[in-house]
C-alpha cells in the first residue's frame, strides 16, 4: 500500500499507484478469480511430490510463498523514492512500515513524502557545431521544454528524441540521443537548463550524408548467393536468385521512398520499411544503411526482401447453445485461403466462406436455420482515381484550408490500396424467411500508420432477393424491409475508420470505430431530373426497386490495465439506419440486431426487440416461443464492461455486464412498443455472467455464460422487468474465438 500527501493522481491520466506499481521488489502471491490463491496451493500440494507431472506443476504453474523480506522493502522504497525525482520532485522521500495482520500476514505500508516539484525557468541551446546549433534553434518552438514546465525526466527524454529525429531529417545518419546532454542551475524549486549538443567522437562537427546507391535482394543475401536476375531502375539496383523476381521489380520500386543522390532522411526509411511491409507478400523486410568507404558523405542502402508463402489457409469457429426458448444450437465454421502474390505485382487474393447453421433440438424442425457467405476480395497495392473524384476534392479549399489535407493527399497516393469484393451471402431460416445477397463494390484500404486505418468503397451494386412468409409474421413493417431491392451508388457507398491509441504508461488504450454507409443518393437524383424531364415516373430494373437509405455505426472502447494481468474494458456503441427519398423502410439486411458471442450474450442472435415489443400466444396469452429469431431495427444502442482476470497459466477468467436494444425509427403497428422515444430508456436489456478464456498467444478460445437480468419488456406473469425466476438453463453458453471487444 502506498500512501501519498499529494493522494493517487498525478497528472491527468495516471494514477500514482499504477505508476509505481512496476517498481516493487517484493509481491503478494497471485490471485486467480480475483479472491483465490490457486498458484500458492498448487505449491504446497505439489512441491513434496516426485512424480514429473507434480515437478511440472511446480515448476510451471505452482507459485512459492511470497515471505516478507525487510532488505526488499527498503529497496522498494528506494525505487519510489528515485522514480519521484526523475519526475521534478527532487526532495522526495519515502519510508515503509510493516504491519503485522495476524495469521503470519503482513502488510507494508508505504509513505511517499514528494515535496515541491521543482519547475523550468528559461531554456538555452548551445554546440560547438554552428550548422546543427542553427537547426536546433531554429526548431525549438517545438520543444516541451518550457518555462513552467516540470523537470521530469520523461520531458527530458522526448526532447533528446525530438532533436535526433529533426537531425536525422537532415541529413545526419549517425545522430543519436547520446549526444543531447543536460545540465541545471536551480534557484528555489525553479532551474535554468542548459541543452547542450555534444560534439560526434572523432571530429568536432557532426558529418550530413546523402544517398549513394540503393540494391534490393529479393531471397538473396548479398556476396553469399549466386544471382540469376538483376535490373536496375532509375538508379536502383534489384537483383533475385529465382529464374524471375517474385514480385516484379517496378512494383517494389514505388514503395521505395528512398531515392540515389538525396539527403539522408531517416523518414523515408521509416517509409520505405512500412510500405515493404504492408505488401503482405514478405515475411521479413530490412532496410540498412551502410556507410560507403571510398565517399565521404555517402550512404549506400541495401534492402533485403524475404518472400512469404505464396498460399495461406486458415479457418476458426463460433458455437453457442440457448434454453431461453427451446433448445438451440448454433456452429459456425469457416475458411479461408489468401493468395498473396496473384500478378507477381503484390496482388493479394483472399476467399472466406463461413457456414453458420443452427439446430433446434426442443421443436419438430431440426434444423432451424442455415447461412453461407463467400467473400472475396482482390487487393492492389497501388493507388488510382478513376473518376478523378479526389483530385478534384483535393483542390477544394476555402481560403488556406483545403478540404482534404495535403498530409492526407500524399499519403492517398502513395500508400493505399485498391480493393475489389465480389460477395455472395445465403440465409434461410426454415419456414420463414430466406434471402439471397450478391454484393460487388470498388473502393481503396488506407492505414497510414499503426494507429489509423480508413477504408471506403466508391462504386457499390447489391442485389437482394428475400422470400417472406407473411402469414408467420403479418408486419408490414417487415414485408417492406424483405423486397426484392438493389443498392447502388457511384461516388460514395460506405466509409470505415478505425483508430487504436498508444498503449500508455498506465495502461490505458482508447479504440473508435465508425462505419457509414450510403444507397441510392444518384439514382434518386437521376429519378427526380428524368420525372422533371419527362413526366414519368421512377425507373427499375425488372422486379427490383432502388434502396435509398443511409446507415451510420460506431463504438467506443476503453481499457484499463489495473495491475499487470488484471484488465478492466468497456464498450458503448450507437447506430442509425434512416431511409429517405422514396423508400419507406431500410432493408433488413442493413438493419441493426443485438445478442451473442459478441453483443448481448445472454441473448441468441436477432432475440431482443425492437424496443419493448413481445409477441404473445393470442390462445396461452404466454410469449409466443415458437418464431425464430428474426427481430432488427433502425437504431441500436449497447454497453459491455468486463474484468479479465488470470486463473493459472493460460486459462483465464472473465465477469462482465451487457446491455443494450433495438428500436425502430418509425411505428410499427405489428409490434407495438418498437419505436424509440424519448422514455426508450426502459427498454434496456441487461444481461451478466462469467466467462473461460484460454489464450495460446496467436489466438484466444473463450467460452462465455450469459445471464439475463432485465428484459426490455414487462414479463406477463409477474408484470416486471426484471428477472425473479432463475435455474441452469437460464445461462445462455457463448463459445467463440477471439475477445468480445
Amino acid at each position: 500500500q502506498v500512501k501519498s500527501e499529494k493522494g493517487l493522481s498525478l497528472g491527468r491520466k495516471t494514477s500514482l499507484s499504477y505508476e509505481l506499481a512496476p517498481l516493487y521488489r517484493q509481491k503478494p502471491n497471485s490471485k486467480s478469480f480475483i479472491f483465490f490463491h490457486t498458484r500458492l496451493w498448487l505449491y504446497y500440494k505439489y512441491r513434496n511430490k516426485k512424480s514429473k507431472f507434480a515437478k511440472w506443476i511446480v515448476s510451471k504453474q505452482a507459485e512459492s510463498p511470497a515471505i516478507y523480506d525487510s532488505t526488499l522493502a527498503f529497496r522498494t522504497a528506494n525505487n519510489f523514492k528515485n522514480q519521484m525525482r526523475q519526475r521534478g520532485y527532487f526532495q522526495a522521500d519515502c519510508s515503509y512500515e510493516p504491519e503485522y495482520l495476524g495469521d503470519k500476514k503482513v502488510r507494508v505500508v508505504y509513505n511517499l513524502d514528494l515535496g515541491p516539484q521543482y519547475t523550468i525557468n528559461h531554456v538555452r541551446y548551445k554546440s560547438e557545431d554552428s550548422l546543427v546549433l542553427h537547426i536546433v534553434d531554429s526548431l525549438a518552438h517545438a520543444s516541451n521544454l518550457r518555462p513552467g514546465a516540470p523537470l521530469d525526466g520523461q520531458l527530458f527524454e522526448a526532447e533528446k528524441l525530438r532533436i535526433t529525429n529533426d537531425l536525422k531529417e537532415r541529413g545526419y545518419a549517425y545522430f543519436i540521443p547520446q549526444f543531447v546532454n543536460f545540465t541545471g542551475d536551480s534557484t528555489g524549486t525553479k532551474a535554468n537548463v542548459t541543452v547542450d549538443i555534444l560534439p560526434f567522437t572523432d571530429s568536432t562537427e557532426h558529418k550530413k550524408y546523402k544517398i549513394g546507391k540503393v540494391e534490393v535482394y529479393s531471397g538473396v543475401v548479398p556476396e553469399l548467393t549466386a544471382l540469376r536476375r538483376d535490373t536496375t531502375i532509375n538508379g536502383v539496383y534489384f537483383a533475385a536468385v529465382e529464374s524471375k523476381f517474385f514480385v516484379r521489380p517496378d512494383r517494389i520500386y514505388k514503395t521505395i521512398a528512398i531515392k540515389p543522390n538525396h539527403l539522408y532522411k531517416q523518414s523515408d526509411f521509416d517509409k520505405t520499411l512500412r510500405n515493404l511491409n504492408s505488401l503482405g507478400v514478405y515475411r521479413f523486410v530490412s532496410v540498412r544503411p551502410v556507410q560507403d568507404s571510398t565517399k565521404e558523405g555517402v550512404m549506400d542502402v541495401s534492402i533485403n526482401l524475404s518472400p512469404n508463402k505464396r498460399f495461406s489457409i486458415g479457418g476458426g469457429f463460433d458455437f453457442n447453445y440457448s434454453t431461453l426458448n427451446g433448445g438451440l444450437i448454433g456452429i459456425s465454421p469457416s475458411a479461408n485461403m489468401q493468395n498473396r502474390n496473384l500478378f507477381r505485382g503484390a496482388e493479394r487474393l483472399s476467399t472466406v466462406v463461413n457456414y453458420n447453421i443452427e439446430f433446434d433440438i426442443s421443436a419438430n424442425r431440426f434444423i432451424y436455420a442455415q447461412e453461407i457467405k463467400i467473400q472475396n476480395e482482390l487487393s492492389f497495392p497501388r493507388f488510382f482515381d478513376y473518376l478523378g473524384v479526389w483530385k478534384l476534392m483535393r483542390n477544394l479549399h476555402f481560403g488556406k484550408n483545403y478540404l482534404i489535407p495535403r498530409k492526407f493527399s500524399e499519403q492517398l497516393r502513395n500508400s493505399a490500396q485498391v480493393r475489389l469484393t465480389i460477395n455472395y451471402d445465403y440465409l434461410n431460416v426454415t419456414d420463414f424467411y430466406q434471402y439471397h445477397l450478391f454484393n460487388t463494390s470498388f473502393g481503396y484500404n488506407l492505414r497510414p500508420n499503426s494507429h489509423n486505418q480508413y477504408s471506403w468503397d466508391h462504386i457499390g451494386l447489391d442485389v437482394l432477393r428475400p422470400q417472406f412468409d407473411s402469414t408467420l409474421n403479418p408486419s408490414t413493417f417487415l414485408r417492406l424491409s424483405f423486397d426484392n431491392q438493389l443498392f447502388t451508388s457511384l461516388l460514395l457507398r460506405s466509409f470505415n475508420y478505425n483508430y487504436n491509441s498508444r498503449v500508455n504508461g498506465y495502461g490505458e488504450r482508447w479504440t473508435y470505430r465508425l462505419g457509414t454507409e450510403l444507397s441510392g443518393l444518384e439514382v434518386l437524383a437521376a429519378n427526380r431530373a428524368w420525372g422533371a424531364a419527362f413526366g414519368k415516373e421512377d425507373w427499375k430494373v425488372g422486379d427490383l426497386s432502388f434502396s435509398e437509405f443511409v446507415r451510420l455505426d460506431q463504438d467506443v472502447v476503453y481499457t484499463r490495465n489495473f495491475t499487470e494481468d488484471v484488465v478492466g474494458a468497456v464498450r458503448i456503441g450507437v447506430g442509425a439506419a434512416i431511409p429517405f427519398g422514396d423508400s419507406k423502410t431500410v432493408p433488413y439486411v442493413k438493419q441493426f440486431f443485438v445478442g451473442g458471442p459478441a453483443s448481448l450474450r445472454a441473448w441468441r442472435i436477432r432475440e431482443l426487440g425492437p424496443g419493448g415489443y413481445l409477441k404473445i400466444d393470442p390462445d396461452t396469452g404466454k410469449p409466443d416461443k415458437t418464431q425464430p429469431y428474426f427481430q432488427a431495427g433502425d437504431f441500436r444502442f449497447e454497453f459491455n464492461g468486463e474484468l479479465r482476470f488470470p486463473i493459472f497459466s493460460y486459462l483465464k477468467g472473465a465477469v462482465f455486464v451487457d446491455g443494450g436494444n433495438i428500436w425502430t425509427l418509425k411505428n410499427d403497428v405489428d409490434r407495438p412498443g418498437s419505436q424509440l422515444r424519448w422514455n426508450s430508456f426502459k427498454n434496456i436489456a441487461i444481461g451478466t455472467g462469467f466467462g473461460i478464456r484460454g489464450d495460446f498467444d496467436y489466438f484466444i478460445i473463450r467460452l462465455d455464460f450469459g445471464l439475463p437480468v432485465r428484459t426490455p419488456f414487462l414479463d406477463p406473469e409477474t408484470n416486471s422487468y426484471w428477472v425473479r425466476n432463475y435455474k441452469i438453463g437460464s445461462f445462455n453458453p457463448n463459445l467463440a474465438v477471439g475477445l468480445p471487444f
